[in-house]
């Protein structure tokens, strides 16, 4: 098992319906990440949220709703999360990005 070790959680929220350079933005911010050498991050699409404006996005409101929240988490140094910041703040129009500092243990069978 790998050891214990202190990281930043990482959490960016934006509208699925949200592009940049023509693609979707959580697509394009998974990409930077990638890019970057991140070990992983994860695209979670939310039932139903609402942002600063106050309006409600929700799946049931009609069959094939839009603009439903997107959650992106990634777990990584402190370092490389500073980094990747400006980069995200330029990409994301309007969203929220939290952070926190997180205790992790990478679990690998081959260990």
């Amino acid at each position: 098992m790998g050891a214990l070790q202190t990281a930043t959680l990482m959490r960016i929220f934006v509208d699925e319906d949200e592009r940049y350079h023509k693609k979707p933005l959580f697509t394009a911010i998974i990409d930077v990440l990638c890019e970057r050498g991140f070990g992983g991050a994860t695209v979670l699409k939310g039932i139903e949220g609402f942002g600063s404006h106050g309006v409600l996005h929700s799946m049931r409101i009609i069959d094939v709703a839009a603009g439903l929240p997107v959650l992106i988490e990634v777990a990584e140094s402190d370092d490389k999360i500073r980094d990747v910041i400006p980069t995200l703040r330029e990409m994301i129009p309007e969203g929220l990005i939290t952070l926190e500092r997180i205790q992790m243990r990478l679990l690998s069978k081959n260990a």
